[in-house]
C-alpha cells in the first residue's frame, strides 16, 4: 500500500501482505485491521521503524500468535502501519517515513509509538490498530487521536513474534474508536479471566497537577461524571507524594537497562546508530550508559511502587488517572521536555504492570481530542474492559451531541 497519497502518509507501510484474509466467519468479521510493524507474518519482513534494520531482515518462518488469533476471527488485513524507530519514541514520527499527522486535528501529532496503527483507525482506514506499549505508545496516541486503547497487563497476552524494545514492559495492545470493539478484540487476545463488577474508583488528587492549568478543570468534570457510576470513592493513599516525582526517571533507567541487555550487540555494530534519528540515537548512547548500580537503586523504587499500587488496588476497584499532561501537540514540535512529563503518568500502570484503557469522552471547548483513563491491578484486564464499556455508555448517554 502506498505511503505517498496524503492521506496515508506516515500510517502505512509499502512492504507486507495486501488483501489478506484467512477466515470467512467468526466474531470479528472483516474487521479491517491495521498491525504496527513490529509483528511477524510468515514470509513477510519488518522494518521496526528503521530502514537498516529492514535491510537485514529476514522473512519470517512463523505469523506472531495475537496475529493470528484476530486473523482467526475474521480480521481483514489493511496493512502494516509505520512505527517511531524500534519504537523508542512517544513522538509520531519518524525522519525515514514521515508522522503520521493527527487525522482528528490538523496539524498535530497522532503520537507514538504506535502512530500509524492510532492514524489509521482516527483516518477510519482500519477499525482495528494492534500496537505494542512500553512506556505508553498506545495510551498516548489514543489520547492525541481520540481513541479507546488498552495496555493489558503484563505477560497475559503472548508475545512470540514482536520484536522486543524493552522485554520486562513491552506489552501488546489495541486502538478502536468503540469501547465495545475494544472489548470484543480483548475477548479474542485476552486469556481467560473472572469478570468481576468493579464497584470503587479509586481517585490520586496529586494526579491532577501532572497535567497542564488548562486541562485540570476539564479533567475535573469528567471526574465529576464518572463517580457516581461507582458506588465507592476512595482516596488513593501515596505514603510520600514525592514518590511521583520519581517514577519517570525510574522507568526511564529500567527501561533503559532492559533495551541494551536486548538490542546491544545490534546498536553497537560500526556507525549503526547513525542511522537513527538524532533523539533517539541519544537515547540509545543513554541505554548503553547506565549501570547496574542505577537499575538496582530504580528497582528499588518499582517494588515500592507495585506494593503501593497493591494496597490501594482490588479486583473490584480502578484508579481514575490522566493519561496525557496535554492534548496532541503540534507537528514537529520540540517535545523533549514533554517525553518525561508523559511518561510519569504513563510508568504509573508500567512499573506495577497493571492494566490501563483510555476513554476519549473529554469535550474540551477547542475540540482537541482528549479523556481519561481507567486502571486495574494485574489481571483484571477483562473486569476493566466491562467496566470501561458500561462507563462509556453511561457517559455518552449524559453527553451533548
Amino acid at each position: 500500500m502506498s505511503t505517498k497519497n496524503n492521506n496515508t502518509t506516515g500510517i502505512f507501510c509499502d512492504h507486507g501482505p495486501k488483501a489478506w484474509q484467512t477466515h470467512y466467519q467468526g466474531t470479528l468479521i472483516n474487521k479491517r485491521l491495521a498491525i504496527k510493524d513490529v509483528f511477524a507474518i510468515k514470509g513477510e519482513r519488518n522494518s521496526a521503524g528503521n530502514p537498516s534494520w529492514f535491510k537485514a531482515a529476514k522473512p519470517a518462518q512463523q505469523t506472531a500468535t495475537a496475529v493470528n488469533m484476530l486473523m482467526d476471527e475474521g480480521c481483514s488485513f489493511t496493512g502494516f502501519t509505520h512505527t517511531d524507530e524500534l519504537a523508542y519514541s512517544l513522538e509520531g514520527n519518524n525522519i525515514h517515513y514521515g508522522a503520521a499527522q493527527n487525522p482528528k486535528l490538523s496539524g498535530h501529532a497522532s503520537g507514538g509509538s504506535s502512530m500509524g496503527s492510532a492514524a489509521s483507525v482516527a483516518a477510519n482506514l482500519a477499525d482495528i490498530g494492534l500496537g505494542t506499549d512500553t512506556g505508553g505508545s498506545i495510551r498516548i496516541p489514543a489520547s492525541y487521536c481520540g481513541l479507546f486503547g488498552i495496555r493489558p497487563s503484563h505477560n497475559v497476552i503472548e508475545k512470540d513474534g514482536l520484536i522486543p524494545l524493552a522485554p520486562p514492559f513491552d506489552t501488546i495492545g489495541w486502538l478502536t474508536q468503540s469501547a465495545e470493539l475494544l472489548s470484543d478484540v480483548g475477548n479474542v487476545l485476552l486469556p481467560q479471566q473472572p469478570i468481576n463488577k468493579v464497584n470503587t474508583l479509586v481517585i490520586c488528587e496529586a494526579l491532577f497537577e501532572l497535567v497542564d492549568p488548562s486541562l485540570q478543570a476539564p479533567l475535573g468534570k469528567l471526574l465529576e461524571k464518572t463517580k457516581p457510576y461507582f458506588n465507592h470513592h476512595i482516596e488513593f493513599k501515596l505514603p510520600n507524594v514525592g514518590l511521583l516525582s520519581e517514577l519517570a526517571d525510574t522507568f526511564r533507567i529500567l527501561q533503559g537497562r532492559a533495551i541494551a541487555k536486548t538490542h546491544r550487540d545490534w546498536i553497537e555494530l560500526p556507525d549503526q546508530l547513525s542511522h537513527f534519528a538524532p533523539a533517539i540515537a541519544a537515547r540509545f548512547k543513554m541505554a548503553l550508559a547506565l549501570t547496574e548500580q542505577e537499575e538496582q537503586e530504580a528497582l528499588k523504587i518499582q517494588y515500592e511502587w507495585q506494593a503501593i499500587v497493591a494496597k490501594n488496588l482490588n479486583k473490584h476497584s480502578c484508579l481514575f488517572l490522566p493519561t496525557t499532561p496535554t492534548t496532541a501537540p503540534k507537528l514537529g514540535a520540540d517535545t523533549s521536555a514533554l517525553r518525561m512529563q508523559i511518561i510519569t503518568l504513563s510508568a504509573i500502570a508500567g512499573l506495577s504492570g497493571s492494566a490501563q484503557v483510555h476513554l476519549p469522552l473529554a469535550n474540551l471547548a477547542n475540540a482537541h481530542p482528549y479523556g481519561f483513563s481507567l486502571m486495574m491491578s494485574h489481571g483484571n484486564d477483562k473486569s476493566l474492559l466491562a467496566c470501561v464499556q458500561q462507563l462509556a455508555a453511561h457517559l455518552k448517554k449524559d453527553t451533548p451531541a
